[in-house]
């Protein structure tokens, strides 16, 4: 997209967007707005609300293109290997449409999932919804609400439903309602129109129950779940109480006399967040394997704190020489026995650490399933861990040793080895956790290929499928482990290994901990 820029009779600069500059493009002509800082705050708005307008008909545009996408997959018929089972329940079109869509516009799968599902209602009997839309008289927002309200209606009342619902986007005074109070309108107006019971709906609902995690910067994360209002307001009215018993607890000890605690005890929020970690963990602030104690002062305790699992990666090579040692000396000797020394080592610095010792600080650590962490936070994992697991890895290549034909399962240390490696599912765009994923060969086993490293990268079940079939292909083309992915469109995508054991403890020589 190429913007220029020129100069009307009043010299007032506008510039001009040209939607042909590529040559794969399928736009054509130009869209001209005036410069922000020649508008008054009455004429930027305008051009806020001309720009929704504009955002409103490339909505429809997109979601019509959508729709195309999947109907045009199941016309061309792409490749597959025919002496494979038919996979996802029958749906292999959709399945293939997901996975273009994603890849080509760089979003999760589940949100590519949603577009094409939107697009397959909107271009169909939910029409007049998409027209409403093309015309700017709603927002892609407000056709969501629709059609997330209208999908759990029979398809009878759901047409209905959205005659209906596109009346209630304005209020009486033609006020256009904002998406919350839409919402809120139409689920009334669902209730009015759903001819099931709410009992029945209930119980079907709850095969839909879950628990979700999602990382977020600076070392925090959102847990979020999907529960029976009736289960999810007892936790949280639990949660509150604890709370706020803590608070009061917390205003009467700084009444008294004496040295006051140095910190605040925070908000309801917080106290919040701190009484879940203590339920679940018996432990404040997410401390794994904590005293026990709640934050209201009772000796109530969960039945046992979850514990970390690290997985320790050590180079053999590294080992024999001596260069990797966490404690407060060098390995002596070779081989496993060095080895277990180092892993005793590192069991011994965590002890120290937990016990109150300053961490050696050796960069930055790596949390399966979620990303870097502080340094004081991995060592205090390693020293909760109940177990280690030490994985032994060439000193040249930094692979596990494979098993050639010898084998067509991977031994454990390969298996662990590729989850360090790969870190998550090695198809384009997916996160899946390496640990939840299967392994593959890259080159079928059945056609010659080895258990190595170099011919293996670990797939979730889902993409796994997808390459058995026939659909998508993939090649190696570095010892690093990247992969080369081939769409059934003919789209290329690369993939990069993560090597996630590189980060978690890295070849260099900490300083010992003082004592």
């Amino acid at each position: 997209m190429e913007v220029q820029a020129f100069v009307t009779d009043d010299e007032t600069w506008i510039p001009a967007v040209d939607f042909t500059d590529r040559e794969d493009s399928l736009l054509a002509g130009t869209v001209s707005v005036p410069l922000a800082s020649f508008l008054t705050a009455d004429e930027a708005l305008g051009v806020v609300e001309s720009t929704d307008r504009l955002i409103a008909w490339a909505t429809g545009v997109k979601m019509g293109a959508l729709a195309r996408v999947e109907e045009a997959i199941g016309e061309e018929s792409p490749r597959r290997q025919e002496n494979q089972p038919v996979r996802f329940g029958g749906d292999e079109t959709h399945a293939l449409a997901v996975t273009e869509v994603s890849t080509a516009c760089a979003l999760s799968e589940g949100t590519a999932a949603r577009f094409l599902n939107d697009a397959a209602d909107l271009t169909t009997a939910q029409w007049e919804v998409l027209e409403a839309v093309q015309a700017g008289e709603i927002t892609e927002a407000h056709a969501r609400v629709i059609l997330d309200q209208a999908r759990s209606l029979p398809a009878e009342q759901a047409e209905k439903f959205a005659t209906v619902a596109l009346r209630r986007t304005r209020t009486r005074q033609g006020r256009r309602r904002t998406t919350s109070e839409f919402r809120a309108c139409l689920r009334r107006l669902r209730e009015s129109l759903h001819p099931e019971s709410l009992a029945a709906r209930k119980e079907a609902a709850q095969r839909e129950r879950g628990v979700w995690f999602s990382a977020e910067p600076d070392g925090m994360c959102t847990l979020s779940a999907f529960l029976t209002a009736d289960v999810g307001m007892a936790i949280f009215n639990g949660l509150d109480r604890d709370a706020r018993q803590a608070s009061v607890r917390a205003a009467e000890l700084r009444g008294l006399p004496g040295p006051r605690p140095d910190a605040e005890p925070g908000t309801l929020s917080e106290l919040r967040a701190d009484a879940l970690a203590y339920r679940l963990f018996g432990g404040s602030d997410g401390l794994l394997g904590g005293s026990g104690e709640l934050p209201n002062g009772s000796d109530e305790s969960g039945t046992g704190a979850f514990r970390a699992q690290v997985v320790l990666t050590i180079p053999v090579g590294s080992v024999l020489a001596g260069n990797f040692v966490p404690g407060d000396g060098a390995v002596p000797g070779g081989g496993a026995e060095s080895a277990d020394a180092a892993v005793a080592a590192v069991l011994e610095s965590a002890r120290l650490e937990s016990a109150g010792f300053e961490a050696a600080e050796f960069g930055m650590a790596e949390l399966e399933g979620y990303g870097p962490i502080d340094a004081a936070t991995a060592w205090r994992l390693a020293a909760l861990a109940p177990t280690w697991q030490t994985l032994f890895t060439d000193f040249t290549t930094g692979q596990a040793l494979g098993v050639g034909r010898a084998s067509y399962r991977p031994p454990k240390a390969l298996r662990r080895y590729l989850h360090c490696r790969d870190g998550t599912c090695r198809f384009p765009g997916c996160t899946r956790r390496a640990a939840a994923c299967e392994p593959d060969h890259t080159i079928e086993w059945q056609d010659g290929g080895t258990t190595d490293a170099g011919n293996m990268a670990m797939l979730c079940r889902r993409h796994h499928a997808l390459k058995s079939i026939g659909a998508w292909g993939y090649r190696q083309s570095s010892p690093a482990g990247d992969l080369e992915w081939h769409s059934p469109l003919g789209r290329n995508y690369t993939t990069e290994a993560a090597n996630v054991g590189s980060a978690v403890y890295p070849l260099q020589q900490p300083e010992p901990p003082p004592f």
